[in-house]
């Protein structure tokens, strides 16, 4: 519990000033706990940056096995995912913008983290799929389709703001509710 806590502030901290300006004397003052402390449940900045990173994709299959559970159609199980993704994010790690520092990532971790991404973008083609074949989902590129989407959540790393004017929630429906309109067959 008490490295979750730390991986959520060591987030905030990330994104408030960004990964590269950010050091773990400043992780260390937000949590008010000394350097050394912080030591007992990390080893550096980078096993930080990973775990959110690793969190980040745990939060997607934890959306994707919600939506397999309660949607019907192609199209409910889609409009699910990225609903519960967006409330996750948004929750879980608090501010999502140090998912926007991917590229800080260790060769090695960074190699992880797309695996990770590769299979959900997998999962979630896949899904588009199955609603053209049931009929819920118009003729649409699944590439494409999964790109969409994922470029409106990674951009959502620059703009999202805990304290911001939407929640997290708010912000989940409004996304959802737009995706599942530009996938209703026509």
């Amino acid at each position: 519990m008490k490295r979750t806590a730390l991986l959520r502030e060591a987030a905030r901290a990330f994104s408030a000033r960004g990964y590269h300006d950010t050091s773990l004397d400043d992780v260390a003052k937000t949590l008010g706990v000394t350097k050394p402390a912080l030591y007992y449940y990390v080893t550096n900045k980078q096993e930080i940056l990973f775990e959110c990173h690793m969190l980040a994709q745990d939060l997607g299959n934890v959306a994707y096995d919600y939506a397999m559970e309660h949607g019907k159609t192609g199209r409910d199980r889609i409009v699910l995912v990225c609903r519960r993704y967006i409330e996750l994010i948004t929750g879980e790690i608090g501010s999502c913008a140090v998912l926007s520092e991917f590229a800080a990532l260790e060769p090695k971790n960074r190699a992880v983290i797309a695996r990770r991404r590769d299979d959900f973008q997998k999962k979630f083609s896949e899904l588009i799929a199955d609603g053209m074949k049931d009929g819920s989902i118009r003729e649409a590129d699944p590439r494409m389709t999964v790109f969409f989407f994922m470029g409106a959540i990674n951009w959502m790393t620059q703009w999202f703001r805990p304290d911001g004017d939407m929640s997290g929630e708010g912000i989940a429906r409004v996304f959802s509710d737009l995706l599942e309109h530009a996938l209703k067959p026509q």
